[in-house]
């Protein structure tokens, strides 16, 4: 389909879908506008129809990306433990980082993406929503809001801190050493992480 025949709500969509395969062909680096319309088959000021800018379209990446995000950490069982929920969820965190590693280095960047916007808000309260619930109920602690938020909450940052640095070291491949180097990804996923996933979240939480 060419720009001649995209309808409004098509043409954005199809926007959405280039820019997100070249963030995981290319990364961060390798994006532009420009490329984005040409996969889309667009002329290059037609994205400026539907995103002021380049973090416009960027944001609107990152939206799709945390509600897959949220979909998978729904699925998690509530019949688990907290531990166990805990380090599913985690786990879940780290693997789909690492199948779509183009989209982890936008997700959370300032510059590149537009963090007031109301459609990201949402979409990142609801993919790790589950995941600071959780924290909270195995700390013993109140369950963050918007009012109180996790920043009150010290065991929970680190939580969020421990998680967001066991997938950007996975992404960037800096467990290299740890690992097989025959098959350093499965390993990972194997054998490093559950083993880092229960020392954080093991099944009786420190005092």
């Amino acid at each position: 389909m060419n720009r001649e025949t995209y309808h409004h709500g098509q043409l954005r969509e199809a926007l959405i879908t280039a820019a997100d395969e070249l963030l995981d062909e290319r990364g961060i680096e390798g994006f532009s506008l420009r490329k984005a319309a040409a996969r889309a088959g667009v002329s290059p000021g037609a994205p400026a129809h539907h995103f002021k800018s380049v973090n416009g379209l960027l944001t609107a990446v990152a939206v799709l990306s945390l509600d897959e995000l949220a979909e998978r950490m729904r699925a998690v069982s509530t019949d688990l433990s907290l531990a166990e929920q805990l380090r599913e969820l985690a786990s879940v965190y780290v693997r789909y980082s690492m199948e779509y590693p183009g989209r982890l280095q936008i997700i959370y960047r300032r510059a590149i993406v537009d963090r007031t916007d109301p459609d990201f808000t949402r979409a990142s309260a609801e993919a790790f929503g589950r995941f600071f619930a959780s924290a909270a109920r195995y700390h013993g602690e109140p369950v963050p809001d918007r009012e109180t938020g996790a920043e009150t909450h010290p065991q929970l940052l680190l939580d969020y801190a421990t998680l967001q640095g066991m997938a950007l070291t996975a992404v960037e491949g800096n467990w290299c050493f740890t690992v097989s180097r025959d098959d350093p990804q499965g390993d990972f996923l194997g054998r490093v992480l559950p083993i880092l996933v229960e020392a954080r979240w093991p099944e009786q939480p420190a005092a």
